[in-house]
C-alpha cells in the first residue's frame, strides 16, 4: 500500500527512503510471538485469494447479466474497488469502462467519480503526467464538497506516489513542496471534519507542526473505525508506524507495520509495502530466513499487481537479502559437510565401540552365567531359611495361642474358684444356723441333697463353655464341616454347647484321656467313650476326626 507523506521536507524525504533508514536494533523483549499471526496469514493466502478470486467472479456473473447502464456501471464500480488494490490491469480496465458509462449517461458525478478512481490507479502505476492529466480534466468548482476533498485527496496522492519514484533525485524536494501546499489547502477546505480524508490529512499538518504526538493519536482514534483486512486500515497503520520511526519508538513503529502486513494479507491487498519494509528491518537485525521469506512474498505481490514502482522499490533491496540468504545457505551447507565428516567419524568410533562392547558381553556372559549359579544357591539357602523362619513363625503362633488359652483358663479358674469358696461358705453358714437352732431334720435334708452340687456344676459348665467359646467362637461350626450332614452337632437354644460338643472342646485342648474327660464332666467313663465312638461313626474322615479337631482355630 502506498505511504502517505505528512511531515517537512526532510521528512518526506525520509519517507521515501524509509526501506534504507529503519532501525538496525530491536528490542528483544515482548517480540517473541510478534510475527505468528503474520506468518500464519502467510500460510493461509492461498485460501485467501481463493475467497477473492470467488468474489470476483460473482461479481462479474452480475455485471454478465446487468442490462440497464447504471446497473452496469455499479457493478463496473464494484469491481474496480475489488481490484484497485489487488490487479492494476484490470482496475484500469473496468475504471475505464465506469468512464465510457458515465459519459454514455452524461452524469457529471459519476464521471468526476470515475475519473478521481482513474488518477488514482495512474498514480499507483506511477503513471504521473497521465494522472495529472486526468484530474485536469475536472471541474473543481463544481463538485460536491465530498467529492472535492476527494480530488485533493486523490492529487496528495499523486505526489506521493511521484516522491517515492523520484527519491534520490533532485526532483523530490520540489515534489514534497507541492505535497505540502496541497495538504494545508485541503485542511484550508470547507468540508465534513469528520470526512476519514480530511482527518488523515489534518494528522499529517500536524506532523508539519512537529506536533507527531496528536497526529498519532488522531490516527489511533481514526483506526477504531475499521478493521484488519481494509485497505484504509492498512493506510493508518502504516502512516502510524512512519510516526513512530520519526519519534524513535522502534518498537511502536514495527507493531504497526506488522498490523498494516497483517491487513494487507487479509484483505488481500496487493499494492502493498509494509511486509518489504518488515523484510528489510529484519535483514538489518539479522533475521535472514524470515527476512527472505517476506521479501519473496512482497516480490510476488509487486508482480501480480503490476506497476513499476512496487518492482523498483523491491529491486533496491531484493539483491542484499538474496546475497545473505544465498550466503547463509552456503555456510549451512559447508556447516553441514563438517557434520557430515563428524558423524563419519563419529560412526567409525561406533564400529570400534560396538566390537569393544561385544568382546565385554562375551565376557559378561560368562560372569553372568557364574552369578546365575550364585543366585541358585543363594536361592536355594533363602527357601530353607524361609521355611525355618515359617516353622518358627508357627512355633511363635502355638506359644502365643498357648498363652492366650492359659491367660484365659487362669482368669476362669479364679473367678469359678471364688465363686465355689463363696458357695461353700454360704452353705457352710446354712447348715450352721441349722445345727445352732436344733432343726436336725432339715439338717440331714440339706446334707443328703444334691441340689448344690448340680448347681456347681452347671455354673462349672457354664465357664467353661464361656472360656472356650470366646477363644474358638466358630468352634461347632467348624466340628460341623468335618461331619457327615445328617451327623452335625445341633446346639439346643439357651446352651452353648452340648456335653458331645464339651467333649471335642476338652479334645482341642489337648486333655484327651477319657477318665480326665469323664471327671471333668461328672459323667462316666462308658458315657465318655460312647460319646467319642459316635462322633467318630458320624465323621467325615473317621481315621482324622480327632487329630482335625485338634487343629481346629477360632
Amino acid at each position: 500500500m502506498g505511504m502517505w507523506a505528512c511531515g517537512p521536507m526532510k521528512r518526506w524525504l525520509a519517507l521515501a527512503v524509509m526501506t534504507a533508514a529503519l532501525a538496525m536494533t530491536a528490542v528483544a523483549g515482548g517480540r517473541g510471538n510478534a510475527f505468528g499471526r503474520l506468518d500464519s496469514l502467510i500460510a493461509v493466502q492461498p485460501r485467501i485469494v481463493a475467497a477473492k478470486e470467488a468474489r470476483l467472479d460473482s461479481l462479474k456473473a452480475k455485471l454478465a447479466v446487468e442490462t440497464t447502464a447504471r446497473g452496469r456501471y455499479a457493478a463496473m464500480r464494484r469491481l474496480y474497488e475489488e481490484y484497485a488494490a489487488y490487479q492494476y490491469d484490470s482496475a484500469y480496465a473496468y475504471v475505464s469502462g465506469c468512464i465510457s458509462l458515465a459519459e454514455s449517461m452524461n452524469d457529471a458525478d459519476l464521471l468526476n467519480g470515475s475519473r478521481l478512481d482513474l488518477a488514482h490507479i495512474l498514480s499507483t502505476a506511477c503513471l504521473i503526467e497521465q494522472a495529472r492529466h486526468t484530474l485536469g480534466q475536472i471541474d473543481t468548482t463544481r463538485l460536491a464538497p465530498a467529492r472535492l476533498i476527494q480530488y485533493h485527496r486523490t492529487f496528495t496522492d499523486l505526489l506521493i506516489y511521484q516522491a517515492e519514484y523520484m527519491q534520490g533525485t533532485r526532483y523530490a524536494e520540489d515534489v514534497v513542496r507541492e505535497l505540502i501546499d496541497s495538504r494545508r489547502r485541503i485542511v484550508g477546505l470547507n468540508v465534513p471534519h469528520d470526512d476519514v480524508n480530511y482527518l488523515i490529512t489534518l494528522a499529517e499538518c500536524h506532523a508539519d507542526n512537529r506536533q507527531t504526538k496528536q497526529a498519532i493519536d488522531l490516527l489511533a482514534q481514526l483506526m477504531q473505525r475499521y478493521h484488519s483486512g481494509q485497505r484504509i486500515y492498512s493506510i493508518i497503520t502504516s502512516t502510524m508506524s512512519f510516526h513512530y520511526q520519526q519519534m524513535g519508538d522502534k518498537d511502536s513503529q514495527m507493531q504497526y507495520l506488522i498490523k498494516s502486513a497483517e491487513s494487507d494479507l487479509e484483505g488481500c491487498i496487493r499494492e502493498n509495502t509494509s511486509l518489504r519494509m518488515i523484510a528489510d528491518r529484519l535483514f538489518d537485525e539479522g533475521d535472514i530466513d524470515r527476512a527472505y521469506r517476506y521479501m519473496r512474498v512482497a516480490v510476488d505481490d509487486a508482480n501480480f499487481y503490476g506497476t513499476r514502482l512496487r518492482n523498483i522499490q523491491s529491486s533496491r533491496i531484493v539483491p542484499k537479502i538474496l546475497n545473505a540468504y544465498q550466503t547463509k545457505q552456503e555456510r549451512n551447507h559447508r556447516n553441514m559437510l563438517w557434520l557430515l565428516g563428524v558423524i563419519s567419524l563419529i560412526a567409525l568410533l561406533l564400529v570400534v565401540g560396538v566390537i569393544a562392547i561385544y568382546q565385554l558381553l562375551k565376557r559378561y556372559r560368562r560372569l553372568n552365567e557364574q552369578k546365575k549359579a550364585i543366585n541358585e544357591q543363594l536361592r536355594q539357602v533363602n527357601g530353607r531359611l524361609e521355611d525355618t523362619v515359617g516353622q518358627l513363625h508357627e512355633s511363635n503362633a502355638l506359644l502365643q495361642e498357648r498363652e492366650k488359652l492359659k491367660e484365659e483358663y487362669i482368669a476362669r479358674f479364679l473367678a469359678l474358684s471364688s465363686k465355689f469358696i463363696d458357695r461353700g461358705e454360704e452353705q457352710r453358714k446354712a447348715l450352721y444356723r441349722l445345727y445352732r437352732d436344733r432343726k436336725t431334720e432339715d439338717l440331714v435334708r440339706e446334707l443328703k441333697s444334691t441340689h448344690h452340687g448340680n448347681e456347681n456344676a452347671q455354673l462349672f459348665y457354664e465357664n467353661f463353655d464361656n472360656a472356650f467359646l470366646n477363644i474358638f467362637p466358630n468352634f461347632v461350626d467348624e466340628v460341623n464341616k468335618l461331619l457327615q450332614e445328617d451327623g452335625r452337632i445341633e446346639v439346643k437354644q439357651g446352651k452353648r454347647l452340648t456335653t458331645e460338643s464339651r467333649v471335642l472342646a476338652l479334645i482341642r485342648i489337648g486333655i484327651t484321656d477319657n477318665q480326665s474327660i469323664a471327671n471333668i464332666l461328672r459323667a462316666s467313663l462308658t458315657t465318655i467313650y460312647t460319646y467319642r465312638s459316635k462322633l467318630k461313626a458320624r465323621a467325615i474322615d473317621k481315621n482324622s476326626f480327632e487329630t482335625l479337631v485338634k487343629g481346629i482355630d477360632g
